[in-house]
């Protein structure tokens, strides 16, 4: 499979296109490709293509583009994880993850329980673009997610996404009172908004359920809070995909 390359200027009928400088010095430096190796090169908004490395340069390198071809399929509808900050590598890791699975737009929140400085968080949202990045081609996807500015907690619950259909709030069950929890069916918008280490606050808690979210909990077990966005994409993707194949059938 041929080495991927993201270019935010790729345009589906310019001859060629210059990768930006991080994309170039990985090309040139770590994977000492040379002038004609087969290549692809995505622009995070959908479109794939092939290519052919026509001008090696760490700063610059530019690529011959050549026919579109079939990126990893979107998901049917729109995901939004709005997740609570996290420590370190565990934001790293929920990045990844969301990117991987489908996420359409990553919101971090500062909630309650939140233990990460504010000048920590706007520090790192670079370096969340380019673990998506890495992520995204890893995967072959060919969407990059959006990944907003860290916001508080109650902007996003109250006003940020109120015309998402369904918002549902990872929770215990305890407060869920759901084992299981279906997936709105068939697949249409939804938000999931996860926690920190520390949990939701019952005050947090309730503020959701006043905005229209719905508390849901997916097993009756206490996930790592950088695992909670694998285990919910990863079970909303499936029941998604099931039902189409339901309907085809």
């Amino acid at each position: 499979m041929p080495h991927r390359f993201f270019a935010p200027d790729l345009t589906h009928d310019a001859p060629t296109v210059v990768l930006p400088p991080g994309e170039s010095l990985h090309l040139a430096r770590v994977l000492r490709l040379r002038e004609g190796d087969a290549v692809e090169v995505f622009d995070g908004r959908g479109a794939l293509h092939a290519a052919r490395v026509e001008r090696v340069a760490p700063g610059g390198s530019v690529l011959a583009v050549q026919g579109a071809r079939a990126a990893a399929p979107e998901p049917p509808a729109p995901i939004v994880i709005v997740q609570a900050l996290l420590k370190g590598d565990a934001m790293d890791a929920v990045v990844r993850d969301a990117t991987v699975l489908g996420a359409t737009a990553i919101l971090p929140v500062v909630s309650a329980r939140t233990n990460v400085p504010a000048r920590a968080a706007v520090a790192a949202h670079e370096r969340w673009q380019r673990v998506a990045v890495a992520a995204a081609k890893q995967c072959g996807r060919a969407v990059l997610p959006t990944i907003a500015a860290p916001c508080e907690l109650a902007d996003a619950v109250g006003t940020a996404l109120t015309n998402v259909p369904t918002r549902l709030w990872l929770a215990e069950p305890a407060v869920s009172g759901d084992h299981g929890g279906e997936v709105p069916s068939p697949p249409q918008a939804t938000a999931l908004a996860i926690g920190p280490e520390g949990g939701w606050t019952n005050e947090e808690v309730d503020a959701a359920r006043a905005a229209g979210w719905r508390p849901w909990t997916m097993m009756p077990v206490t996930l790592r809070a950088e695992h909670v966005a694998l285990a919910a994409l990863s079970v909303i993707r499936y029941a998604w995909d099931a039902a189409l194949r339901r309907r085809m059938t």
